[in-house]
């Protein structure tokens, strides 16, 4: 059986504002990422570059050294040393892990051509004091290499932050976008729950009318009828006016007592249901067999709304099972819990008595009907259900002939 649109509705919008609200997070957490990421690139690239500026430092001693031995013909003692922190400091560069997202192929073999040239060229012309001349020029083609090596690393940290920074800005997008419609769909729910507020309240007032409407009918006919003997030539029967009279006490009692009911249910009074079923059971001339656990029995009701109710469905069900051996009436209550939603309390009191027939439970649920033939006194089961309506809960009814009565209340709870 599919749902009415009215009940899938909220759980769509729910579902859809969850899902927004995770992309939120996702793309906030995405720009933190690219934030992050281009800190780093900045980062990596200025260790490159200073290696670099190191390295250059080395070799303008390196060329200062050499120029110096070649043109006096004397061997410069720091040459050695200078010419091994050079190679130490391209090899720590060429072995960097991020080395090659700042360095193409090209870039990063040529680098390891140089540490070779130093290990051939330069180190043995330093120890041997020979060929000053053949190790001056590969120090001047390593010097034009890392002047070219510092401009790329430039190059390729600009083009890495801008790709970086096109992803950052692609993220704030999609971040203003999923707030925006989280935000949208906030409304919505919003604007739903206000409507969904409105349409039941107007249907608690209507439900309240006819409960009204249904428990002062009977006696307003039964006064009226007094006042036509008053306007004849016989006065009317001492059992009338007494009637009369009890039906003044009834309708100011109704009157009263729906009053209480009609306040809102923040402003009722709220008592705990396994003392409203004690205080039933307590007067009932039945011995009733109550399930209800812990919890039930400490969910806080409104009190003199769930008595009227519970106890009119014992006192229907104690006429049910009259003249039967095996007499039972239970009292059930539990409580579901659902999910972003209050908790739900199913309570149900069934009898193993006479029950209805379709067409009599049928009529049961319309307006006006009792089964009592003009002797009403309680509730009914007819106002039971309006009742219900008008405090936002549900009363179900289902009987068959010989297999006795369950009335079964589901209520919302705080």
């Amino acid at each position: 059986m599919k749902r009415p649109i009215s009940t899938l509705l909220p759980m769509v919008l729910y579902a859809g504002l969850l899902l927004s609200l995770g992309l939120s997070v996702w793309s906030l957490a995405r720009t933190e990422t690219y934030r992050q990421r281009s800190e780093i690139i900045a980062s990596q690239a200025l260790e490159i570059r200073s290696r670099v500026w190191q390295a250059r430092e080395h070799v303008a001693r390196i060329a200062g050294a050499l120029e110096l031995a070649r043109q006096t013909g004397k061997s410069v003692p720091q040459l050695a040393m200078s010419s091994r922190l050079l190679r130490f400091n391209l090899s720590l560069l060429s072995r960097l892990e991020y080395v090659k997202f700042f360095l193409g192929p090209e870039n990063q073999a040529e680098l390891e051509g140089l540490i070779a040239g130093i290990d051939a060229v330069l180190l043995p012309a330093a120890v041997s004091g020979r060929n000053y001349q053949e190790a001056l020029q590969s120090i001047i083609s390593t010097d034009r290499y890392l002047v070219r090596l510092s401009s790329t690393t430039v190059n390729s940290s600009q083009g890495l932050s801008v790709a970086v920074q096109i992803a950052n800005d692609a993220a704030r997008n999609r971040l203003r976008l999923f707030a925006a419609l989280s935000a949208l769909l906030l409304s919505v729910i919003a604007i739903h729950q206000y409507n969904k507020t409105t349409r039941e309240k107007d249907q608690h007032i209507k439900s309240f009318s006819l409960l009204f409407a249904h428990m002062t009918r009977t006696r307003i006919a039964a006064l009226r009828l007094f006042l036509g003997y008053l306007d004849g030539p016989i006065p009317p029967p001492l059992e009338m006016t007494d009637a009369a009279m009890r039906t003044v006490v009834e309708l100011d009692s109704i009157n009263e007592g729906l009053m209480i009911i009609g306040h809102a249910r923040h402003q009722a009074k709220l008592s705990p249901l396994g003392r409203i079923i004690s205080d039933i059971a307590r007067g009932c001339q039945n011995t009733l067999a109550v399930e209800a656990d812990i919890e039930a029995r400490e969910t806080l009701v409104p009190a003199s709304q769930f008595h009227l109710l519970i106890d009119e469905l014992v006192r229907n069900a104690t006429n049910a099972v009259a003249g039967r051996e095996d007499q039972v009436i239970t009292i059930s209550a539990v409580i579901h819990q659902r999910f972003l939603r209050r908790p739900l309390l199913i309570l149900t009191v069934s009898d193993n008595g006479s029950g209805m027939t379709q067409e009599l439970l049928a009529k049961v649920r319309e307006p006006f009907f009792s089964t009592k033939a003009g002797k009403h006194v309680g509730l009914g089961l007819t106002n039971c259900v309006e009742l219900m309506k008008t405090m936002a809960g549900k009363l179900e009814i289902s009987s068959k002939p010989g297999a006795g009565t369950s009335v079964r209340i589901t209520y919302s709870v705080r």
